[in-house]
């Protein structure tokens, strides 16, 4: 169980939401199971290889839409057994707040920090008055700090004005996730970055969020595990020259990952910007680095033969594997 009461949710994660966390997938196996040896591999990797500091798990990344409500439970608690100490943030964003709830409570058994929501959809529909309803719902019935997932992958977008009300509504919500251009983060800086931990998860902009807003957490995207690899991390390189205060290296360092970014742009994020999960080809990125991603589930389509050629061509190309 979390270590701090329900009313201290907002300086407990002030005070240690912080550093580079990683959005991490589930892998199955061949009987279309969550593959647990792997998922416990990947997971030891991150942390003693990658050094990430947390990691959302059950997401978009996650797949969670395909998931069965028995693989988020046990996903939840196989990623807070393996973690240990580092910090767990559990997607249980539903349909139903009630069972929102029970997935949020079953993540505070099993050792979750902290739970974080996706807009409501279905039924809310984006309107003010239903999702201030359901937050009050979800956010009574949980004692966890919550974190919002302000994601247009719901249908919609949470106004900042919004999100201000959704903070004065409930004690509880610490935090949010806010994966809107980067305008749209400064008007939620702006509106409750004193209350609670603003996070812009995109990569692009974390070393203008960290160097000149202060941004205090990474919080999270597959990025750390995508474009770092042993004896290589150049997001946590980067990130360290600037908490050091050598910007001007820390630019360099940044720059050189371009490369990077380029590939990363073709294969996970512009398909992403046009409404198409790319989970695939996530999956594959992260099997041919030496991880498990394995297969997606329906309505996924596997990449081609083909496909994976190009794919581990370009990773070769920008030094990502030998």
């Amino acid at each position: 169980m979390a270590s701090y009461k329900k009313s201290e949710s907002r300086a407990y994660c002030r005070a240690n939401m912080k550093g580079i966390w990683a959005a991490i997938p589930y892998p199955f196996d061949k009987n279309d199971n969550i593959d647990e040896d792997a998922f416990r591999a990947d997971i030891r990797h991150y942390i003693d290889n990658l050094h990430i500091k947390g990691f959302f798990v059950g997401g978009m990344i996650g797949e969670f839409w395909c998931l069965t409500k028995e693989e988020r439970l046990r996903g939840q608690a196989i990623a807070c057994d393996e973690a240990g100490e580092v910090p767990i943030i559990a997607h249980t964003g539903h349909t139903s707040a009630k069972e929102a709830a029970e997935l949020a409570n079953a993540a505070a058994e099993a050792g979750a920090t902290y739970v974080i929501m996706s807009n409501p959809y279905l039924g809310a529909q984006g309107i003010p008055e239903r999702v201030r309803a359901f937050f009050k719902d979800f956010c009574s019935n949980v004692d966890l700090g919550v974190s919002l997932f302000n994601s247009g992958a719901t249908g919609y977008s949470l106004s900042p004005e919004l999100v201000r009300e959704l903070v004065d509504d409930n004690e509880n919500i610490c935090c949010i996730k806010n994966a809107q251009p980067k305008a749209h983060c400064d008007e939620v800086r702006e509106a409750v970055g004193e209350d609670i931990v603003v996070s812009d998860p995109m990569e692009t902009q974390w070393f203008f969020n960290r160097a000149y807003h202060k941004q205090q957490t990474y919080m999270s995207g597959p990025d750390p595990f995508l474009y770092q690899r042993t004896g290589n991390l150049g997001m946590e390189k980067y990130t360290d020259l600037i908490d050091g205060g050598n910007l001007e290296e820390a630019w360099t360092a940044r720059e050189s990952m371009n490369p990077i970014r380029r590939t990363a742009e073709k294969w996970i994020w512009g398909p992403w910007s046009k409404g198409a999960f790319p989970i695939a080809a996530l999956k594959d990125w992260m099997d041919l680095m030496g991880m498990t991603g394995g297969p997606t589930r329906a309505p996924m389509i596997p990449l081609t033969a083909d496909q994976k050629k190009e794919l581990e061509g370009d990773l070769r190309t920008v030094g990502l594997i030998d």
